[in-house]
């Protein structure tokens, strides 16, 4: 099902308007400017499902909790939905917030980790929408906040020997499909390129 996955990603909006609001960041332009955040919302296409504009940059910790009421809305009462979103939304106690409004969560680990052994990896392979999909991936429980919070990394091992942790409260999604989905939010930059 296509909301299964809800992508979620934000895009620095340049300002031109008459009021004062704070500077932001634009990677695209290279310097800070005055701006707001769009939150963007897309499902496992890429597509769109809806856009949230953040009054004075709100981080996306700030804003994940906003998105959630829009999010239940749209997908109904007792949907189980993962939202799959970068770094930027990195924080294991919202992350206690949105397991408890009904939602899994999927994004990389922020943070100091130790390498994992490089004999700890295993070579998985699967046929994914119909593209051939292989990663060595390492599949372990963690625990966050002095062990309250429970949830699994699956950690993905570059050629070059680079780790890529992620995290996930799916404990039902096999290892290399959880990698797919987080790997897949280039789709969401992709529509941003048009």
């Amino acid at each position: 099902s296509m909301l299964g996955f809800l992508y979620v990603d934000g895009h620095v909006r340049v300002y031109h308007g008459k009021k004062r609001i704070p500077k932001t960041y634009s990677t695209r332009m290279r310097l800070a400017l005055p701006a707001t955040t769009d939150y963007w919302v897309s499902d496992k296409e890429g597509d769109p499902v809806f856009v949230v504009t953040a009054e004075f940059n709100e981080a996306l910790t700030v804003i994940l909790p906003k998105l959630l009421e829009e999010m239940r809305a749209l997908v109904g009462k007792n949907r189980k939905v993962t939202i799959v979103f970068d770094r930027g939304g990195w924080s294991p106690k919202l992350f206690v917030k949105i397991i408890e409004a009904g939602f899994d969560i999927l994004t990389y680990r922020k943070g100091k980790w130790r390498d994992i052994p490089r004999k700890q990896f295993i070579a998985c392979a699967k046929i994914i929408e119909g593209r051939k999909v292989s990663y060595e991936l390492n599949d372990r429980n963690i625990r966050l906040l002095k062990g309250r919070l429970r949830l699994r990394q699956i950690t993905k091992r570059s050629d070059n020997g680079h780790q890529t942790p992620i995290v996930t409260s799916r404990k039902d999604l096999p290892a290399i499909v959880g990698a797919y989905r987080m790997f897949e939010r280039w789709r969401q930059e992709n529509f941003f390129k048009y």
